[in-house]
């Protein structure tokens, strides 16, 4: 008799801000819901898709000039 496989969970892909237990800043590791939820309630990792839009709004933001220098001369 064959036996039905059960749908595996959902995982949420999470990309850590700084290391936790075997994970070092910038891994990737999938989690079931509640435990991505504590980890990004925590501060240690956030989702995935938000770690993109951070990115991408950093890329943006390269090109200002750095904060202090409207100035200085420019030589």
């Amino acid at each position: 008799m064959a036996t039905a496989k059960q749908p595996a969970e959902k995982l949420t892909t999470m990309v850590f801000l700084k290391p936790f237990s075997r994970y070092s800043r910038g891994d990737r590791a999938g989690f079931p819901a509640d435990k991505a939820k504590q980890l990004e309630e925590r501060k240690i990792a956030i989702p995935s898709h938000k770690a993109k839009e951070a990115a991408a709004a950093k890329a943006a933001g390269a090109e200002k000039p750095a904060k202090g220098t409207e100035g200085a001369d420019k030589v």
